[in-house]
């Protein structure tokens, strides 16, 4: 099978199908990182509105009120830290796999285009032959 035929394409398209295939995962993993980053940012918007309503009410407490209330308070900062720091960690994430995710874009269209190229120069190649193969012209009587 040659390597310029239809059966068998050249090595830059079977690059810029790889290259398809890996932009198409990548593409999925930004999708699904965004996603779980806007489900991290809505949980960090509710625990803050918790943190900001949550106060000790004015008048009489017990000691028992204020340990409680003061428990309750710790335990939301911290899972609104941890929720933050999360939230942090998927923004840098989803920017790295966008950037990764352009670099293997642009390596798909460098290969389609080195692709289309190539078969250019082959199928150009293919008349040159079947030219050269063919006897000369005579030239018509006048």
């Amino acid at each position: 099978m040659a390597n310029g035929s239809k059966k068998g394409r050249s090595v830059f398209h079977r690059l810029a199908l790889k290259q398809k295939v890996a932009l198409a995962k990548k593409a999925q993993a930004v999708k699904t990182l965004q996603d779980e980053l806007d489900r991290t940012t809505t949980v960090r918007d509710q625990l803050a509105d918790m943190a900001e309503t949550m106060n000790v009410p004015v008048g009489e407490t017990t000691i028992r009120h204020l340990r409680s209330a003061s428990w309750y308070g710790n335990q939301v900062q911290e899972q609104l830290k941890t929720i933050s720091n999360r939230a942090e960690f998927l923004t840098e994430e989803v920017t790295a796999q966008r950037r990764d995710a352009a670099a293997t874009r642009h390596q798909h269209s460098r290969a389609v285009e080195k692709s289309i190229d190539f078969d250019r120069a082959e199928q150009q190649r293919i008349e040159d032959r079947a030219e050269a193969a063919m006897p000369p012209r005579r030239p018509l009587p006048a």
